[in-house]
């Protein structure tokens, strides 16, 4: 195990860092990231670790302090998944840098420059190399080489011994600037699918290839195999090879029954999840183009980190869709009491010009414009009857949205009616949250509040009923 500094204190009161004595090299590449900051002349720099790292992230702020001779911050707290840079956080501190620490989404951000020391898992190159060359027996085979990035410091080596051998062999590169310099590319950002960008052989597509991924049978695997269509993938999982299918799985599927779904609801909400991800405006617009397009009202939330307790409280949305980072677990949740949907099952759902392919799109930046996969929106006026309810859609009596809340609708029957806006729905409700209701309740004295444990105050019917049973 590599040991990390221990932190003392002095006769002063002053906190005190001693070196690494460990012969391995520091599992934080706190030099690298002083030569960063210097490099680029940064003067506030937040530091951001996951929750299993954070014990140790004061001792590396120490060091990286004594290092660069200024103040660094530590992100106490994500705003959204841990995986992703959390530049909202840093910008409370006008950060202009920051070094995120552990697994990354590689997701581009949209304001500030970021250093990803990304995590070391142990390797044992020998046994990889030996079982690659049982199973790819046919060396002019064209693969693909993907890696989980907790592998990118083996890469190299593994790499080097296998190109010789595998003249069609092409290694991935991520899409950032990292400790681990050889795995760094800055490429075009149509050309980069899930923080990974590789260059093709002249004269072939990618259906030419098959490919490899380094790692185990996670998220990230199974988001890159439905978004590449190789010939075939292949994953490397307690030393074996074996061939992995994404694309018919019971997660697919259902995600078809929630895009239906999706087609039946009248009101939609946009849950942002992200603000720090390239583009994500431009996805939360295009979304609610579509949805207005299609005569769906839509409602835009920010709840910082989505869970179902969230969510259930806006219980007229009939449906949600997130603008978040494509490997956010909310999209295998079944605990969500209305479906959960991403931007491209928007586009499945609404955009009568996009066809059916096999692959599946959780970034959402592949079908924006100027993204890889891209196709103009073209709205369908044909009716067509619902999957689940058999009710008609796309009729004259669908109309539900206006173009401004407080605006005139005429409906069917000839009626004039005014559109409601949300609030309304908020004023019928019975229970609004906690209101200060200033004036309206008359003022009460100071009185004791709960005593006791949780699962029974001492004040409650049956533990006074018992006190008093005892007592007689």
């Amino acid at each position: 195990m590599i040991s990390l500094t221990k932190i003392e204190k002095s006769t002063k009161g002053e906190a005190e860092v001693d070196e690494v004595t460990d012969a391995q090299d520091d599992p934080y590449d706190v030099e690298k990231c002083a030569r960063w900051i210097r490099t680029n002349a940064l003067k506030q720099v937040c530091l951001q670790f996951p929750d299993s790292l954070l014990p140790n992230s004061v001792e590396v702020a120490l060091r990286l302090e004594r290092s660069v001779e200024q103040k660094v911050y530590i992100l106490g707290d994500t705003s959204c998944g841990s995986c992703c840079v959390d530049e909202v956080t840093a910008q409370h501190i006008e950060a202009d840098g920051i070094i995120h620490f552990g697994h990354a989404c590689l997701n581009p951000t949209a304001r500030l420059p970021v250093f990803h020391v990304l995590p070391r898992k142990q390797l044992n190159a020998t046994e990889l190399v030996d079982e690659f060359k049982r199973v790819f027996a046919d060396c002019t085979k064209k693969i693909i080489f993907f890696y989980d990035v907790a592998y990118a410091h083996e890469i190299e080596y593994v790499y080097n011994i296998l190109k010789p051998m595998y003249k069609h062999l092409i290694l991935s590169k991520l899409n950032c600037t990292s400790n681990v310099e050889y795995t760094d590319t800055r490429a075009n950002p149509a050309s980069v699918v899930l923080g990974r960008s590789y260059a093709l052989e002249n004269g072939y597509n990618v259906q030419d290839y098959e490919g490899f991924f380094l790692g185990e049978k996670e998220k990230i695997l199974a988001l890159l195999a439905m978004s590449i269509p190789v010939k075939k993938w292949y994953c490397y999982t307690n030393d074996k090879i074996s061939e992995f299918e994404a694309l018919n799985t019971p997660w697919l599927k259902r995600r078809r029954f929630l895009i239906e779904k999706l087609r039946d609801a009248k009101i939609v909400g946009i849950v942002v999840a992200t603000l720090g991800i390239q583009q994500y405006l431009t996805a939360i617009n295009m979304v609610k183009r579509t949805l207005k397009q299609k005569n769906k009202k839509s409602y835009l939330l920010s709840v910082g980190k989505i869970n179902p307790a969230k969510l259930a409280n806006f219980p007229e949305i009939d449906a949600f869709v997130v603008i978040a980072c494509p490997e956010n677990e909310v999209f295998d949740s079944r605990d969500f009491f209305k479906p959960i949907l991403t931007v491209y099952e928007v586009e499945l759902a609404f955009n009568s010009a996009r066809e059916f392919c096999p692959q599946f799109f959780m970034d959402f930046r592949q079908i924006l414009p100027g993204g890889s996969h891209y196709v103009d929106f073209k709205p369908s006026t044909d009716s067509d009857v619902s999957l689940i309810t058999s009710n008609v859609r796309n009729c004259e009596d669908d109309t539900l949205c206006t173009d401004h809340m407080n605006a005139l609708t005429v409906r069917s029957s000839g009626t004039v009616a005014i559109g409601k806006a949300g609030a309304q729905y908020l004023q019928e409700r019975s229970w609004k949250g906690v209101e200060q209701r200033l004036g309206e309740d008359p003022v009460q004295p100071a009185e004791t509040g709960r005593a006791g444990l949780a699962w029974e105050y001492t004040n409650e019917t049956s533990k006074t009923d018992k006190h008093n049973a005892q007592t007689e």
